[in-house]
């Protein structure tokens, strides 16, 4: 499991403090939320698939993974969905089709000849209702950006493309696409059931016979090649080969594609879930840094109607947890003190400059002012200094924005932040946890604990703390109040007042 990889020499020289990256992957970033990582996922995914690779890249061992994707830019696709402000306009103000078409299309900015698209759908209402339920169905379309960084939802492989900047013909700048969808390929990858997961992904929720997939293509120009031009990229760098993480992702994603449902019910599901798991590996990876052996957890509190214990124990986990990362980024700095290398630089004819030379080689360190000065100590905590700034500009925020985006968490003004689930995300984990259609509900909340470290009944709260909690009545009415939203949900059933089964009304089809 400690097995690490060696980084390529390209990443390391692309950033001035090789810390976070070294710690989590190259790389986890705020502003890329937990659809974007999913999407990004697909991108790479259909990339792969095409070469015949998805999810089966071979690496020698104790090498990273190499290996270039390419994703489509699709910019004619874009414009007419997200950067087409006068049809709607267009639409309302003329009477006739004729005059609809005409109007649009001298109001149009393209360099393509959109006369196809009247031979195609005829209606010029038609076309309209099309961008309209593209534009509305769009991922997180209540987003402030620029056209080139909207995103259709992936009905199928022909919705899925870059994130471009302005200049939709120059490379990407990383910052909504920003590798960590990598990572998710990555682990995917290093897990036992890659092969078997690409397999299920092809066939169920990248179909190129799905009615909205084929819809997306109609709007494309005749003979639109859409690998042509494509971004390219090297995949990032995850540091470990094989981790239990891995593993358990993987066994998410097998449950989830074996229900009967539809590949397009199945992604919001899998968008959650998957970025739960990530969070989980990031903690862990913290916790080992920091040298704690003990396991991450999320007190949830189920929404109450007045405050309760549960949620100032729920807050104050919510805090460890966000800081964690904070503390393994101080302590994999520390570390350097413990190397035999460092007590040689000390004892160096010019010890300052010997371990500027050691801290600038061991974390790649090229700090933005110029190389530090000063004694040792005072080196040191230069770089200690450098690389925390660092982590949080981006990869302090990860927890927060991800727990609030994906229904784990959720915050308050005068309140704070604390673990409270959504019904999207309750949903999403029943629909994993329950086997054979229904679950025992007290065995539901011992896997939801097992499986995702999710602590809401007095049990969980228990293995989590190490010792029983002091108002275990306080854990109880928590376990009455996920009762009653899961029965309000349409996924509890009580038979008596000694047994009640959460349901699962996607069975497996295995």
């Amino acid at each position: 499991m400690n097995t690490r990889l060696e980084a390529p020499a390209k990443y390391r020289n692309d950033v001035n403090v090789w810390v976070d990256e070294a710690i989590w992957g190259h790389r986890l970033y705020n502003d890329q939320t937990p659809w974007l990582v999913f999407l990004e996922f697909l991108a790479i995914f259909q990339s792969r698939h095409a070469d015949g690779k998805a999810l089966n890249e071979s690496r020698n061992e104790g090498v990273h993974e190499s290996f270039t994707y390419y994703i489509p830019r699709l910019i004619p696709l874009r414009q007419l969905v997200f950067n087409n402000p006068h049809i709607r306009y267009v639409e309302e103000n003329h009477q006739s089709d004729p005059e609809r078409w005409r109007a649009w299309l001298e109001s149009f900015s393209s360099d393509d000849d959109l006369g196809y698209l009247q031979e195609r759908f005829g209606s010029f209402t038609r076309l309209s209702r099309v961008v309209e339920f593209f534009q509305s169905t769009a991922i997180e379309p209540h987003r402030q950006r620029r056209w080139t960084s909207h995103f259709l939802f992936p009905y199928g492989p022909n919705c899925l493309y870059a994130d471009l900047p302005a200049n939709v013909n120059g490379s990407p700048d990383r910052r909504f696409f920003a590798r960590s969808g990598e990572l998710l390929y990555l682990m995917l990858n290093r897990s036992s059931k890659g092969k078997d997961i690409a397999e299920m992904i092809s066939k169920k929720l990248l179909r190129q016979d799905e009615t909205w997939n084929r819809v997306v293509r109609a709007l494309l120009p005749e003979g639109y090649r859409i690998d042509s031009n494509p971004v390219s990229s090297t995949i990032g760098y995850l540091p470990f080969a094989k981790r239990p993480e891995y593993e358990d992702l993987a066994e998410t994603w097998t449950r989830l594609l074996n229900l009967d449902l539809s590949g397009e019910a199945l992604l919001d599901p899998l968008m959650r879930l998957s970025s739960l798991h990530m969070l989980l590996y990031m903690l862990r990876r913290a916790n080992e840094e920091v040298g704690d052996t003990s396991e991450p957890k999320f007190v949830l509190e189920i929404a109450s109607p007045r405050r309760t214990t549960l949620f100032e124990l729920s807050k104050e986990n919510f805090g460890a947890n966000r800081m964690l990362s904070t503390r393994a980024v101080r302590a994999y700095i520390e570390s350097a003190r413990k190397d035999e290398r460092w007590r040689d630089a000390l004892q160096a004819r010019a010890p300052a400059e010997a371990v500027r030379e050691y801290l600038t080689e061991r974390y790649e360190w090229q700090p933005d002012d110029g190389p530090p000065s000063g004694d040792p100590d005072t080196i040191f905590e230069a770089l200690r200094d450098y690389a925390e700034r660092r982590h949080q500009q981006h990869v302090v925020k990860v927890h927060m924005e991800w727990g609030r985006q994906i229904g784990l968490a959720v915050s308050r003004r005068g309140a704070g932040t604390w673990y409270s689930p959504d019904d999207s995300l309750l949903k999403a984990l029943v629909m994993c946890v329950v086997d054979e259609g229904r679950e025992e509900y007290h065995r539901f909340l011992a896997k939801l604990y097992d499986r995702f470290r999710l602590v809401i009944g007095a049990n969980e709260a228990e293995l989590a703390f190490g010792t029983l909690p002091t108002d275990q009545n306080a854990f109880m009415q928590n376990t009455q109040r996920l009762e009653q939203r899961l029965r309000t949900l349409g996924l509890l059933r009580r038979l008596s007042d000694d047994c009640a089964y959460v349901e699962n009304p996607f069975r497996s089809n295995t």
